[in-house]
């Protein structure tokens, strides 16, 4: 299939940067890959991301105990100024793999600053080593702690969300899901930036066969990790995209690559949002990659949808 829309060039000059890298360093291919050599090589990429200056916010490391009884790391961030704020919980994307609160401190530094609101990091457990359910729950866990110490976080109850990036954005979505419906955990709203929505490989983003950055490939090896058995991903807390009914879920702020496998599950999970009465705001990108939120101090073009993105959960949480 032909792509629509041209790479951002940018992002293009980046990729290839880190493609050659891999290349030197004898990358192996994925179906030798171990998730302790893709955490190796992920550290090494990601000093090809150079973070953009953030001021104007303070930042606590702490830790909450999950479910399984592990401690979970906890990075809380909040701006200058006087409370309460929103709250946003926000989980790191890495196909559950890999990445951890140090690849999303850039984003949750410049979100608290940008937006006026607390960020809520959450350093979920790993697979393979923790297979779903365990991620799932430590999202749980960290939203039930958020409410219960919203007050020592200088934050509003009433306006507290669930965010975050590709496999974090599944985990939001999955929690906002938990949630529906309950008085006592009742989420305002949910921030969802290029989420895997759906275990299923057939949609036409899928197979466009897009090489840029996040593969098919890819993702059937983030699943395989994830995933203690393929039949799990008929779970609606695994593939959000399967809820049976969506009303009632918390008004979504939904962010989507043009050149990203995800991209139509991500589409599609809004206009079922939309269907059910959910207020959705949705920001497309038509010359981005899955995971373009990395790029901000590269690509002039991440760093503008940041700026947008930022000013309308702003605009959404504020108001």
């Amino acid at each position: 299939m032909a792509v629509k829309t041209a790479i951002n060039p940018q992002v293009t000059k980046l990729l290839n940067s880190i493609s050659k890298k891999m290349i030197e360093l004898n990358h192996p291919p994925l179906d030798v890959l171990t998730p302790k050599q893709s955490r190796e090589f992920y550290q090494i990429a990601r000093s090809y991301f150079t973070p953009i200056p953030v001021n104007g916010v303070t930042i606590e490391n702490t830790s909450i105990t999950s479910a399984m009884r592990q401690e979970v790391p906890v990075r809380i961030y909040t701006p200058f100024g006087e409370g309460p704020f929103p709250v946003l919980v926000y989980f790191h994307g890495g196909g559950w793999v890999f990445g951890d609160l140090d690849s999303s401190d850039n984003v949750c530094r410049y979100f608290s600053s940008k937006a006026g609101i607390v960020v809520v990091s959450v350093g979920y457990c790993l697979a393979p080593e923790h297979k779903y359910p365990a991620a799932f729950l430590d999202a749980v866990e960290s939203v039930k702690w958020t409410f219960q110490n919203v007050e020592k976080l200088n934050g509003d109850s009433t306006r507290i969300a669930v965010g975050g990036e590709s496999s974090g954005g599944n985990l939001a979505a999955a929690a906002a899901i938990f949630f529906k419906g309950d008085e006592e955990f009742k989420l305002s709203h949910q921030f969802l930036i290029t989420p895997v929505m759906d275990y299923n490989f057939d949609t036409l983003s899928y197979k466009a066969n897009y090489k840029f950055n996040l593969t098919t490939e890819k993702m059937k090896w983030f699943w395989a990790h994830y995933l203690n058995d393929s039949s799990e991903g008929s779970e609606i807390f695994v593939s959000p995209l399967k809820v049976p009914c969506a009303k009632h879920l918390p008004r979504t702020l939904l962010v989507t690559a043009e050149l990203d496998p995800l991209r139509d599950e991500g589409l599609t999970f809004g206009k079922r949002l939309k269907e059910a009465g959910v207020n959705v705001e949705l920001l497309h990108y038509e010359d981005l990659v899955h995971s373009f939120i990395n790029m901000i101090g590269t690509v002039d073009g991440a760093k503008q949808a940041l700026e947008e993105m930022t000013i309308k959960l702003r605009e959404l949480l504020h108001n």
